[in-house]
């Protein structure tokens, strides 16, 4: 481990102690060291990570937008159909009323 020169005194607050109590280490300067350590390193990756995720939020809202504009095109057209269908119907038995 690197030779630890430097002496800092800093005060901060219940629930940040908390939060580097939690983290892994034995003594509170490594779990502090630790912390730091896997902000500095990690937090980029996440960025990058949420980044992605948002853009694949993006593009699933935008398919979504488009499957639900085309279920209501097809709704339409099949209601259209089914009316064309019942005046078939009533054509069919008014023909075949004639016949008789």
């Amino acid at each position: 481990m690197a030779r630890k020169n430097n002496i800092r005194s800093i005060r901060f607050s219940d629930e940040l102690a908390e939060l580097i109590d939690r983290q892994v280490g034995n003594t509170f300067t490594e779990k502090f060291e630790n912390l730091v350590t896997r902000c500095v390193w990690e937090l980029p990756q996440k960025e990058r990570e949420l980044e992605r995720l948002n853009q694949e939020i993006s593009e699933r809202r935008q398919q979504l937008g488009r499957m639900s504009h085309t279920a209501k095109s097809l709704s339409r057209q099949l209601t259209y159909m089914s009316c064309k269908i019942m005046d078939l119907s009533a054509a069919i038995a008014e023909a075949q009323k004639q016949e008789w």
